[in-house]
């Protein structure tokens, strides 16, 4: 289970609630939670921003160690 959909249900949120929140739409929000869709960095700044979270909170983070690796 994604992080951004463990947060979202411990706080009791639907995806609409999220997506009113965020900016994105519900059906955005579903695939981000699902995997099918991945946000841009900057992106998931700004959602946890308007969420009031880190973005750690919603999202798995990779260090720039692993990002550098896999380049």
């Amino acid at each position: 289970m994604s992080p951004l959909r463990v947060w979202r249900l411990k706080n009791g949120l639907s995806l609409e609630d999220v997506a009113d929140l965020s900016g994105l739409s519900p059906a955005m929000i579903s695939r981000v939670e699902r995997g099918q869709r991945q946000m841009a960095p900057l992106t998931k700044v700004k959602v946890a921003r308007r969420l009031g979270v880190r973005v750690r909170d919603l999202f798995e983070v990779e260090s720039a160690m692993e990002t550098a690796d896999a380049a």
